[in-house]
């Protein structure tokens, strides 16, 4: 369709927005859907039944519909339908966790559900959430993400909008809040996911931003919408005036055939913002210079090329790491300014003697690993073995975070001529049979006996 966005060109330029820290997301109901998250009709269900109406003829007015009882039956049973139907909608879906994963920072929504709330908190996040303005008297400064959740929050039913007097009020007990979404929308690009632009007031900030234009190209934002189906040439025709009509607000629509594209589309952001930064994992535990040289020297050729470090802190490997990073930071040429270390080295050592049970560790650890890997693309494994009843064996924890790479996606790279657990990764990826396994890159990962072999093995796979 000639007015959309394509996919590639909303991947890119989103993208630049996260980096540029100029990026908002609005979130709709749509986006709670594989959550299994009420919509309005079944939310009204029983309300409407008990005052001989039908949710299903009452479709497009269902603002109205909830007027009616409460005008005769005061609000009671809707707020209690409110709690009742997203008190077991806490799960968030993987779609929550990317974009929780992402330096995203002002999230707008009309969502009643936690379920992006829950996200931040599962990647131990902080958040601030605002419902209004009062809510606002409340605020403090130093959270992580704001979530401004306009029509309210499951956990103050009496306050969430769903009644026409809601609406009605909606402008006035806001107006501070709709005043920042005025002022971010002219300022930041948003990314609307899940929402059908159906809401009075939102369009009627739209409406304000066009104005305050003044026929100029206003400030370039994106919607996801999936595609009407071929078979509805109706749909297909009132779809591509709605498309249309949204580039007046500068508003971009991306087509998708189905939902699950929006996953996968999420991922290459993710992938894109965080392509330049590494996670190192490995530790050793008696002190062998060469697999220390091959730290030192990775750590400092990886920051000279302007990519970012994280890691676990591992024993003996961490101050390795620190050291080639440090001497990367401090590189200057005619083309090369020096760095700041902690603006490019980061790092998540782990509290060993806190008192825990062995289960409350491990799960502990998991997350911790979780959250250092968060914000990478690549993982690099060097070594990695532990002594356990005297004897030395391949770091459990070090197989762990390799496989939590794989599962988020990163480029794995065990540099197996360091041996141990590095080692035992790259027998695993060798023995898959994949197309990354076979590869003259990878086999040198085990073969080569130089450092500067290996760098050069590093830097093909990465920039392939």
């Amino acid at each position: 369709m000639y007015d959309c966005c394509s996919r590639q060109e909303f991947v890119r330029d989103y993208s630049e927005a996260i980096k540029n820290a100029s990026a908002a997301l609005f979130i709709g109901s749509g986006l709670s859907r594989d959550a299994k998250a009420y919509d309005w009709k079944s939310l009204l269900k029983e309300a409407a039944n008990d005052i001989n109406l039908d949710v299903e003829k009452e479709e497009h007015d269902l603002i109205s519909l909830a007027q009616y009882y409460v005008n005769g039956k005061k609000r009671t049973k809707i707020n209690e339908a409110i709690s009742r139907c997203f008190k077991d909608v806490v799960k968030p879906t993987e779609n929550h966790l990317l974009l929780a994963s992402m330096p995203i920072f002002s999230y707008w929504t009309t969502n009643y559900d936690r379920l992006i709330e829950n996200a931040f908190s599962e990647l131990n996040i902080s958040t601030m959430v605002l419902t209004d303005d009062d809510s606002l008297k409340r605020f403090t400064d130093g959270k992580d993400v704001i979530i401004r959740k306009l029509h309210g929050d499951v956990d103050n039913p009496s306050d969430c909008v769903i009644t026409k007097q809601d609406y009605e009020e909606f402008a006035y007990k806001h107006e501070i809040l709709l005043a920042q979404l005025k002022g971010e929308m002219c300022a930041k690009t948003f990314l609307f996911l899940g929402y059908s632009f159906s809401d009075t007031d939102i369009n009627h900030i739209l409406t304000r931003i066009r104005l305050f234009y003044k026929g100029e190209p206003p400030k370039r934002h994106f919607c996801v919408m999936k595609e009407a189906s071929d078979d509805n040439e109706y749909e297909k025709f009132r779809q591509s005036h709605i498309i249309r009509d949204l580039i007046e607000y500068g508003i971009h629509t991306v087509l998708v055939k189905e939902y699950s594209e929006i996953t996968e589309m999420l991922k290459e952001i993710r992938h894109r913002i965080y392509t330049k930064n590494v996670y190192i994992s490995g530790a050793y535990e008696e002190y062998d210079s060469n697999i220390s040289e091959y730290a030192r020297q990775i750590s400092k050729w990886l920051i000279s090329e302007g990519y970012k470090i994280y890691t676990g802190y591992g024993k003996n490997l961490g101050a390795d790491i620190v050291s080639g990073g440090f001497e990367g930071c401090t590189i200057i040429d005619q083309n090369t300014a020096a760095k700041k270390f902690n603006e490019n080295v980061f790092l998540f050592p782990f509290p060993y003697k806190h008192d825990m049970t062995a289960d409350e560790r491990k799960a502990f650890y998991t997350q911790l690993r979780k959250n250092a890997l968060l914000n990478t693309h690549i993982t690099i494994v060097i070594n990695g073995t532990k002594k356990e009843n005297g004897s030395i064996i391949n770091s459990p924890g070090c197989i762990e975070e390799a496989h939590l790479s794989l599962e988020q996606g990163n480029i794995l790279i065990p540099i197996a001529v360091t041996g141990g657990a590095a080692s035992e990764i790259w027998d695993e990826i060798n023995n898959s049979g994949s197309a990354y396994s076979t590869s003259v890159e990878f086999q040198a990962l085990k073969s080569v006996t130089t450092i500067k072999e290996i760098i050069d093995a590093i830097k093909k796979i990465i920039t392939t």
